[in-house]
């Protein structure tokens, strides 16, 4: 796939690079935050409500997310570079997975996304850096620094998810 199309999917149709164009040289910047809205307006547009196809729709995603972020290449030598937020996108699906579709469950869905995106607990932190010291070939074979990308993003995505169905089932919503 040409990189110019690989970096149109990877920023989110080139959203990401609102805030890095204004706050340059800044680790955090903004990106994560307008990936995660981009990812909440693609959810209610796009995503099934029907949960077979959503399941598909959502592997689908998850698949290409990891695809896009292995193989776009921004020239800065950086793996996981702030302008990919597809993965946030893939994060906040997760998220989303399965749960009633009410303003206030996606409100909270967000919410606690951003928490665990941004804080990045330990076990979230350490899927980063999975298969780091693998070689070079096995790393591109198997898509290790794309799966490394977007895992983070999933993990907090699945922790929000397991939260807000307990408050649920605790009828706590």
């Amino acid at each position: 796939m040409n990189n110019k199309f690989l970096k149109f999917f990877a920023t989110g149709a080139y959203i990401s690079y609102l805030p890095t164009a204004i706050l340059k040289g800044k680790k955090n910047t903004g990106a994560g935050l307008l990936g995660t809205f981009e990812g909440l307006f693609l959810f209610l547009l796009f995503m099934p409500v029907n949960k077979f196809y959503f399941f598909i729709c959502w592997a689908i995603f998850v698949w290409f997310s990891i695809y896009v972020s292995q193989h776009v290449d921004f020239g800065e030598g950086v793996k996981d570079n702030p302008k990919i937020i597809i993965d946030e996108i893939a994060g906040f699906f997760t998220a989303m997975a399965f749960l009633p579709r009410t303003g206030f469950i996606i409100l909270l869905s967000f919410i606690i996304f951003r928490v665990f995106d941004t804080i990045k607990p330990a076990f979230i932190k350490r899927a980063e850096s999975i298969g780091q010291n693998l070689p070079l070939a096995l790393k591109e074979k198997y898509y290790i620094d794309g799966t490394a990308i977007v895992l983070d993003d999933i993990l907090a995505g699945v922790i929000t998810n397991i939260i807000l169905w307990i408050f649920l089932l605790l009828k706590i919503i």
